[in-house]
C-alpha cells in the first residue's frame, strides 16, 4: 500500500475525506481496514493532497513514474531538496532527499516548494499538470 497519508476529517461522526484525492486513496483498501489516526492542523490538507493528487495524474498520463512517490523523490532532488549526512557505517557522505511532512515544512515552506516542484514538472513534462487538472 501506498506510504502517502490519507487525510479525512471528523465530520456528522464520521470520518470523511478531504479531498477527491484521499477518497480514491481510501479505494485501495479493503472493507474492515483498521487505521491510525493523528490529528494535524499545521497545513493546508486540501493543499497536500492537491499536490499527490497532481502526481498521480501525471504518473498515470505519463507513464514515466511507477508510482508517485518515485516522482516525489525526483521532485525534491531536481528542486534541491536533499541534505548532506554522513553514513557512519560506509564513513561516506550522502545525499538524502528532504521531508515534506506536516511535522518538517510549514505551510509557506510547502508553498515555496510546491511552486518550484510544479514549475519543474511543467518544464520537463511540456504541459502544466496544475492547470490541466485544475483550470487555474
Amino acid at each position: 500500500m501506498s506510504k502517502v497519508k490519507i487525510q479525512v476529517e471528523f465530520k456528522g461522526g464520521q470520518l470523511l475525506p478531504i479531498t477527491g484525492y484521499d477518497a480514491e486513496l481510501l479505494e485501495d483498501y479493503a472493507q474492515g481496514s483498521v487505521f491510525n489516526l493523528t490529528s494535524t492542523g499545521k497545513r493546508s490538507n486540501p493543499h497536500h493532497n492537491m499536490y499527490w493528487g497532481i502526481l498521480r495524474s501525471v504518473c498515470r498520463a505519463t507513464g514515466k513514474w511507477p508510482k508517485e512517490e518515485y516522482l516525489h523523490d525526483d521532485l525534491k532532488w531536481a528542486c534541491g531538496y536533499v541534505r548532506m549526512r554522513y553514513n557512519t557505517l560506509c564513513g561516506e557522505y550522502m545525499r538524502s532527499p528532504d521531508s515534506i511532512s506536516f511535522d518538517e515544512m510549514t505551510q509557506e515552506e510547502f508553498n515555496q516548494y510546491f511552486e518550484m516542484a510544479m514549475a519543474t514538472l511543467a518544464e520537463t513534462l511540456g504541459y502544466d499538470p496544475v492547470h490541466e487538472q485544475f483550470g487555474k
